[in-house]
């Protein structure tokens, strides 16, 4: 929207003043603003990634990750995912990027999922029934993750982002319709460049993210 008026006749829009984003709930947002469990381990990512012969864009898009990560941050892939195995696994990282399908079932909040390997899913329902403390991020670079089916209670947010926020993590991107293979890779380029730009390393991750995804 725009553009504002200004004094020096510069254009400029709500999206160069302002950085948008969303809460599912009031008690998500007070969550996200709680201190954070301290902890020595160094900062990691994990891109959740089972291989999916639908899927030809996601070795690109784990590549680009990488490139914007820089050697100060260490990245692990996780392919072989389980339900299991991803929130034992996603217990050991604060930054975590999912690649994959997301399936939303109708009249069926609780079945939403990630489709993980050999059609293993992590439901909505396994997310929420487990806590991480020391989590910061998420990226959902999957179809429908923040979206509600038609038979969902409309002033209730229940989807996989939400389970995500839910589950220990302060800040995630989620998706609100499905997404082409490719867009996963040229929005992660863009997001990571601008997250880990190092401009501003006195904010958290998860406090850059708004920005990151404005930027994208």
């Amino acid at each position: 929207m725009g553009p504002i008026p200004s004094k020096d006749k510069v254009k400029r829009y709500f999206s160069d003043v302002y950085v948008p984003s969303y809460t599912p709930t009031l008690s998500a947002l007070i969550k996200s603003r709680e201190s954070s469990v301290q902890t020595s381990d160094p900062l990691s990512l994990l891109v959740i990634a089972p291989p999916d012969t639908s899927l030809i864009g996601v070795g690109e898009e784990i590549e680009v990750i990488r490139r914007s990560l820089g050697s100060s941050i260490d990245s692990a892939v996780l392919e072989d995912a389980t339900s299991e195995t991803t929130i034992e696994s996603l217990r050991h990282h604060r930054l975590a990027h999912f690649t994959c399908h997301g399936v939303l079932e109708e009249g069926k909040p609780f079945d939403a999922s990630f489709i993980l390997h050999g059609g293993n899913r992590l439901t909505l329902l396994d997310i929420v029934r487990s806590r991480l403390a020391t989590a910061e991020f998420a990226f959902l670079s999957a179809c429908h993750t923040a979206e509600l089916t038609d038979g969902s209670i409309a002033d209730e947010a229940l989807h996989l982002t939400a389970a995500m926020q839910h589950l220990g993590f302060r800040s995630v991107v989620g998706t609100m319709w499905a997404m082409a293979d490719t867009d996963g890779r040229d929005l992660a380029e863009h997001f990571y460049t601008s997250m880990f730009s190092g401009e501003d390393e006195s904010l958290p991750y998860y406090e850059l993210s708004a920005n990151a995804l404005r930027d994208a």
